[in-house]
């Protein structure tokens, strides 16, 4: 019997965000294996979330953090295949603001995904969360990442220097804002 995502947000016709759910943890463990020297370069828990386990332990707290209006993380999925990850990593409510995070497979950069994915996540946060702040932090030295928030029409904040430790090198991190009153969706 096939059942039906807990819930999902449409992108677009062949895309959807959807809350990580268990299960999945295989083929999203599959994805992470496929992209990890990659995601090493930019992401710290792809030196530690190694095994299908970690994967399960961490849809269970993404699960958890939905739950308690904490955030929001979920699998971006293509034509029925999950192919990255986005979220709001943290609700700030007492300052209405949050920020999103994500990663796509290396083979689907370059396609707009993650940037309709970013969109939708923003007008979210302003029309139905009515937030006052969405941020988004990119290694400065991570161009593609870098590309979305810019393409978005984000403000450039700043850059809090070796804020992020990635195996054994810190990274720079540069800050993007939009604010409700300036985003058009």
């Amino acid at each position: 019997m096939h059942r039906s995502p807990v819930l999902h947000l449409p992108v677009e016709k062949e895309t959807q965000l959807r809350l990580h759910e268990e299960r999945y943890a295989e083929e999203y463990f599959a994805l992470i294996e496929r992209n990890r020297a990659y995601l090493q370069e930019w992401m710290p828990w792809a030196s530690y979330e190694n095994s299908l386990e970690d994967i399960k332990t961490y849809m269970k707290q993404t699960l958890l953090q939905f739950a308690n209006n904490q955030g929001f993380q979920a699998a971006i999925w293509h034509q029925n295949k999950p192919v990255g990850s986005i979220g709001y990593t943290d609700m700030d409510w007492a300052d209405h603001k949050t920020e999103i995070g994500y990663w796509i497979d290396a083979s689907m950069q370059g396609k707009g995904i993650v940037t309709k994915s970013c969109r939708v996540l923003i007008t979210f946060a302003f029309e139905q969360y009515h937030l006052n702040k969405v941020e988004i932090h990119c290694a400065t030295g991570n161009a593609r990442s870098r590309a979305i928030p810019e393409r978005l029409g984000f403000t450039q904040e700043g850059v809090i220097r070796q804020a992020e430790r990635c195996n054994d090198h810190y990274h720079d991190i540069v800050v993007y804002g939009m604010l409700a009153s300036e985003w058009s969706s």
